[in-house]
């Protein structure tokens, strides 16, 4: 399979230094982890088999086959399908930049193969970017559209001599990162509730995009 992915999981932070042994034991060279806290509520945590404790993010990219095996082994090894154990994905990658000192690579990931796997993938990640402080009003929204719950991460943009051409957001500021995994059927109701009760119109500011998921592990009940 040709390709590069991204793989994120979303664990407990006390069993992340495991997770991270696992990801590099299985031949991930560039693993990133940082902090992350559930913003789903009680009900949708329970759906989802989780618990509302402190997570860790741990991601890294990777070749489609090593992609598959690393969702695989976080399966069977890891089991992060445990009931509270934590969630996993697998991201297509369309271009990349600044690997190999290469400038971009889209005309070897956007083939017919690659394009046809989009088509038929089932899930969406959304990611909403808002002013710190208002997480709930964005939560609220996507609830309101079906959205079950997400993940935040506190983050700093660092090109702030690009901020005023995004969409008018200044992303040198501290902001709000939240991911939310969701159906391909439910992405646009989701993505238009969040820019119509906390767009760049509100006080939140919000701005939203998503990304196709090729794979999905511990979302049994999603």
């Amino acid at each position: 399979m040709n390709g590069v992915n991204f793989v994120i999981a979303v664990v407990q932070r006390k069993q992340s230094d495991g997770y991270i042994d696992f990801f590099h034991k299985h031949g991930a060279k560039l693993v990133f982890s940082y902090l992350c806290e559930g913003t789903a509520q009680k009900k949708a945590l329970y759906l989802w088999g989780l618990e509302k404790k402190e997570m860790q993010i741990i991601c890294c990219l990777c070749g489609a086959d090593a992609a598959n095996g690393l969702l695989a082994g976080l399966v069977s090894e890891m089991r992060i399908d445990a009931p509270n154990a934590g969630v996993a994905l697998m991201l297509p990658v369309d271009c990349v930049a600044g690997v190999s000192n290469a400038q971009c690579l889209p005309e070897e990931l956007l083939d017919d193969d690659f394009k046809k796997r989009v088509e038929e993938m089932q899930y969406s990640l959304i990611v909403a970017i808002a002013e710190r402080g208002y997480v709930d009003m964005v939560m609220d929204a996507a609830r309101d559209a079906g959205a079950r719950g997400g993940t935040v991460i506190h983050a700093k943009g660092t090109g702030a001599r690009f901020a005023s051409k995004f969409f008018g957001l200044t992303i040198a500021e501290e902001k709000e990162m939240i991911y939310l995994v969701t159906s391909k059927e439910s992405k646009d109701a989701i993505i238009e509730a969040i820019i119509d009760k906390a767009g760049p119109s509100t006080d939140a500011r919000a701005i939203a995009f998503t990304v196709p998921v090729e794979r999905v592990a511990g979302f049994s009940k999603l």
